[in-house]
């Protein structure tokens, strides 16, 4: 899977930027997007090539805690619709969604900074192009 096929969807799909790990130290809004895990799936008997990898994606704004859940489900509706097609241009089989973790912070200046955090199983082949 290419990441930089993950960064655009979820730019495209939100119309925010979107950064592997963590958003840059003067940016407080944004997509952040992580690889947690990214398996072999066994089959028992037959070799394969497909892999089920677990990210994380984050939805992070201030002061807009309805925007960044619709944000969120967007991201969810769209990707839940991948079955034998395409994330960005790399093929993908199949996105399950996972885990939905919310956070709160209080900020200098009355600002609070949500963050829905949702995983997605990606299944795809290891060796596509």
């Amino acid at each position: 899977m290419r990441e930089n096929d993950i960064k655009k969807d979820l730019s495209r799909i939100t119309g925010l930027e979107a950064f592997p790990l963590k958003l840059p130290s003067k940016q407080l809004e944004g997509i952040i997007y992580q690889r947690i895990s990214d398996p072999k799936v066994f089959t028992g008997l037959a070799k394969t090539t497909l892999v089920q990898a677990r990210y994380q994606i984050t939805v992070q704004l201030l002061n807009d805690y309805e925007k960044a859940l619709w944000l969120s489900e967007k991201i969810k509706e769209e990707w839940g619709k991948i079955e034998h097609d395409y994330l960005g241009d790399y093929p993908v089989q199949h996105v399950e969604r996972g885990n939905l973790i919310q956070d709160r912070e209080e900020l200098t200046e009355n600002r609070t900074c949500y963050r829905i955090t949702r995983d997605f199983i990606l299944t795809y082949a290891e060796d596509a192009e």
